[in-house]
């Protein structure tokens, strides 16, 4: 039976986006900062972690998708970082028509000196707690993905070597079937550069 406090607050489900929408907001002030000090737009510091964070290459359309804007903006924002030296454009090899984006050593050297946006919001918490927020984070990037909400994320989980509790009684009971190494759920990545997607 609810309460009068129960029936004055919020559901646990809004109480819940509220605050991370508030955590949201110390991250992106951080990005801001970090954007405004290196002359960058969020947009264009978003694609250049992006492009950084794909030593490969990658196309405009998975820049774009990443960054959550038009494929139009994603190009302005492009061309913009190209002006500034950040990024280069070079053929695709595997398709001579496609052009892959690829971040100069000057892009390398500014985004490999800014601070993870979200570093003050997870250093409050404890190992334990970092390793539960984790697990959670890593859930809900799984059920984003799934219903089409984000661009494909690189994530363990979405993972065709990710073998899933394959020790159940181990306190490393995941094994990932590329190295043949079992591990933790603390020990789960958001972004491997060896993830090959699960098969349809």
């Amino acid at each position: 039976m609810k309460n009068a406090f129960d029936i004055e607050s919020l559901s646990l489900e809004r109480r819940l986006s509220d605050g991370l929408e508030r955590l949201a907001a110390v991250a992106r002030q951080q990005d801001w900062q970090t954007g405004e000090a290196n002359n960058l737009t969020p947009t264009q510091a978003d694609i250049l972690q992006f492009v950084c964070s794909r030593p490969e290459g990658t196309r405009l359309a998975a820049a774009a998708a990443q960054a959550g804007v038009r494929s139009a903006t994603a190009s302005e924002a492009v061309s913009a970082l190209e002006r500034k030296g950040l990024i280069a454009k070079d053929t695709d090899p595997e398709d001579k028509r496609a052009i892959l984006l690829k971040a100069t050593a000057s892009g390398e050297e500014i985004t490999g000196a800014w601070p993870s946006s979200f570093d003050r919001v997870v250093s409050g918490l404890g190992a334990d707690e970092q390793e539960m927020a984790l697990r959670l984070v890593v859930k809900m990037i799984q059920s984003l993905q799934i219903r089409g909400l984000i661009a494909p994320q690189r994530t363990c989980v979405s993972c065709e070597y990710f073998k899933k509790n394959a020790t159940p009684d181990s306190a490393t009971p995941h094994i990932c079937a590329l190295v043949g190494a079992s591990f933790a759920d603390r020990d789960l990545r958001v972004d491997c550069p060896d993830h090959l997607p699960t098969a349809a």
